[in-house]
């Protein structure tokens, strides 16, 4: 009969009594009554042994719950992990394939697993990855927005432009037709005019046929002598008009010509407006991925003191100088990979990319300190002159978002889950809300007017400098001193 957990308790299963496993032992890899439970708990054998609940173990990813903690070759316990191999080692192991090799004790490496730097990296590492992929998303739909203003923008430019050719068209062909009018209104007013010409002179040559027949017939011979030379001048005249007609082309045969322009022409030749084209720019996001891989690779260390610690140089940033040389107070890392450095005499903040390269500054109030990074684009700066105060700096638009008011002057900042935690002189350690910025919260009260103490959190605990002591104190979140 299969359980609701679906796992038995194995030293149950060894009597032939099927019972439902509460909880799980990694070590003996078997579930466990609560009955059997007890007997393991006060065993000498295994009330070392760190057991889980079954709904727990069942919540492990399979590849974390396969690892067993015996050698699946020799059946011994694992008792060293090889760094160069990066492999769980039992004793037999060692005799055979790790004789040479630098072995690490795994009792004593797996007692700071969970709590070592391992997993805050991994976890921050998939957080920045996240905040990037959002920052992604962002940035694309911010591009398609942007193309879409833009191919209305075409659209609409293609669009007056065919209203343009549209109306120089209709000009040009109403130009045209003005000159077809004209042209046909010339023609015919020189047919009207000729045929004018000719109605008068077809009248003259009727009346002069008249005349000579009555001279003909009626006249004496003096009269018809005479008069027949008269007519034959008029004759004359009217032959003159005639020949002046074929002369000047008066009765030439007019036509109407056109001439489509050369360019008109090329018009009918274009076969498209224009051409869409699609260009990638550079990014306008940086995707910083230097975080230190080494965390997440390297086997958890045991803690060692302050004076074991050995300090690596990465990197060389060079800062741009002020008017009155540099005095750099304060310093943040954006989750961009940008960096934020606090210029004190200069009154201003320097912004670096991802590289350590120079990008531009931001003026700031008098006499700022430390910052701090609130999000993406928004960093907190404190000052320690009058009117003393906290200024919240968007550092992509360079405005100032908001100022939040102390009572005296301020020094250390950091951000912790939405508040403000700073040391203000005279004061002490206090703590504000970022997005309403009311009254501070005294979480460590310190009577010394000490100057230049700076604070920084680090998971649930607060750290806070003394230069006059050269020493650093450790608070809880809620001000208990460690």
């Amino acid at each position: 009969m299969a359980s609701a957990s679906g796992k038995m308790c194995g030293v149950c299963e060894t009597q032939l009594v099927l019972r439902e496993a509460a909880l799980w032992c990694p070590e003996c890899d078997e579930g466990l009554c609560s009955s059997c439970e007890k007997h393991h708990r006060a065993s000498k054998a295994t009330k070392n042994h760190e057991v889980t609940s079954v709904n727990n173990y069942k919540q492990l990813p399979p590849e974390i719950a396969s690892i067993k903690q015996n050698c699946s070759d020799h059946d011994k316990k694992y008792q060293h992990y090889c760094s160069q191999h990066q492999e769980l080692c039992c004793p037999l192991c060692i005799t055979t394939n790790h004789k040479k090799c630098d072995l690490l004790a795994i009792d004593e490496i797996v007692k700071m697993s969970k709590s070592s730097a391992l997993f805050d990296v991994m976890e921050q590492s998939l957080e920045d990855m996240t905040i990037k992929l959002g920052r992604i998303v962002e940035d694309r739909i911010l591009n398609m927005e942007k193309f879409q203003e833009q191919r209305q923008r075409f659209e609409t430019d293609i669009k007056e432009m065919r209203d343009k050719i549209n109306r120089h068209l209709d000009k040009l062909e109403t130009e045209i037709q003005h000159d077809i009018q004209a042209a046909e209104q010339k023609a015919q007013s020189q047919t009207d005019n000729l045929h004018s010409k000719i109605a008068d002179h077809e009248k003259s040559q009727d009346e002069l046929q008249k005349n000579i027949f009555a001279t003909k017939m009626f006249a004496t011979d003096l009269q018809a002598f005479f008069g027949g030379k008269m007519f034959e001048a008029e004759i004359q005249k009217e032959e003159m008009f005639l020949k002046s007609l074929t002369e000047d082309g008066s009765f030439q045969h007019i036509h109407l010509k056109f001439r489509i322009d050369d360019k008109m022409s090329d018009i009918l030749s274009i076969t498209k407006i224009g051409e869409i084209l699609t260009i990638k720019n550079p990014p306008t996001i940086t995707l910083a991925m230097d975080r230190n891989k080494q965390a997440q690779q390297s086997v958890p260390k045991i803690p060692k003191t302050i004076n074991d610690i050995n300090p690596t140089l990465l990197n060389k940033i060079e800062i741009p100088k002020g008017g009155r040389g540099n005095n750099i107070s304060g310093c943040t890392i954006m989750p961009s990979g940008k960096l934020v450095f606090v210029d004190h005499v200069n009154n201003r903040l320097l912004i670096h990319d991802e590289n350590g390269l120079f990008d531009f500054e931001r003026p700031v109030s008098q006499r700022p300190v430390d910052v701090t990074c609130i999000n993406e684009y928004n960093v907190a700066v404190t000052h320690n002159e009058k009117p003393y105060h906290i200024e919240i700096v968007n550092i992509a638009n360079k405005n100032i978002v908001k100022r939040i008011k102390t009572s005296e002057r301020c020094y250390g900042i950091t951000n912790k889950s939405g508040k403000l935690i700073y040391y203000e002189s005279g004061r002490g350690i206090q703590t504000v809300d970022i997005t309403n910025g009311r009254a501070a919260t005294t979480v460590v009260k310190v009577y010394d007017n000490h100057d230049w103490t700076y604070v920084t959190t680090s998971k649930d605990k607060i750290y806070l400098t003394d230069q006059y002591s050269s020493t650093v104190t450790c608070y809880t979140l809620t001000g208990q001193k460690v």
